[in-house]
């Protein structure tokens, strides 16, 4: 809007509490099952809105979910999804959801990029979301993201040419319905990912929902 005098300004939401991050460092790394299951159930949901309306957000990372106290929400806390600055309107590329990518241009955090993403390849579509929350679920229960290389380029390599090391492998205490599921999220390729709309639903089932 603009004011009286002339000075334009920008209204948005005040937001009370933490992010994902934050939290999982406050943590020591990994989170309670029941913790975990509630974040990702919440995130799968409102990401599954995103994809109906073909907007792929590109850039998901535990710092780009904020936690907000709401009694009326799963756990007490609401889940709020943030940084839509490189997100982008699906466009016609002959498949659901894609969108045309310029070769080489990284769009991204590499640790939490899906294998399409960082091989820059065109048509990255809303199954990279589908990856990089895998990512992000695998480090809440395991306390570390799939790959932790300190470089950017070596991160990437391994998103594309080495199979994560199991769920269960780096934590035997999860339940082996929630390991099977961030497993097949996090599959090298697209097609063997469920969309996120399934992801909710599992998430559900096994919390109770």
């Amino acid at each position: 809007g603009m004011s009286k005098d002339g000075v334009a300004y920008l209204a948005m939401e005040y937001l009370d509490g933490v992010s994902l991050h934050e939290r999982l460092y406050q943590a020591g790394g990994s989170l309670p099952e029941g913790t975990i299951l509630s974040i990702g159930q919440q995130a799968a949901s409102a990401l599954s809105v995103m994809h109906d309306r073909k907007i792929v957000h590109r850039d998901l990372k535990p710092e780009n979910l904020m936690l907000v106290q709401d009694q009326a929400a799963p756990g007490g806390e609401r889940v709020k999804i943030l940084d839509f600055g490189i997100a982008k309107l699906a466009l016609g590329s002959g498949q659901p959801g894609a969108m045309p990518t310029r070769t080489g241009v990284l769009m991204g955090t590499p640790t939490y990029m899906a294998p399409e993403q960082c091989r820059g390849a065109r048509g990255v579509d809303d199954r990279a979301d589908v990856y990089a929350l895998g990512v992000m679920l695998y480090q809440m229960v395991t306390g570390a993201p799939p790959f932790g290389s300190t470089g950017a380029a070596e991160v990437m390599a391994q998103h594309v040419y080495e199979a994560p090391p199991p769920v269960a492998q780096r934590a035997p205490q999860v339940s082996p319905k929630l390991a099977a599921l961030i497993d097949q999220m996090l599959l090298k390729q697209p097609s063997g990912r469920l969309a996120l709309a399934e992801v909710e639903q599992r998430l559900g089932r096994l919390a109770g929902n």
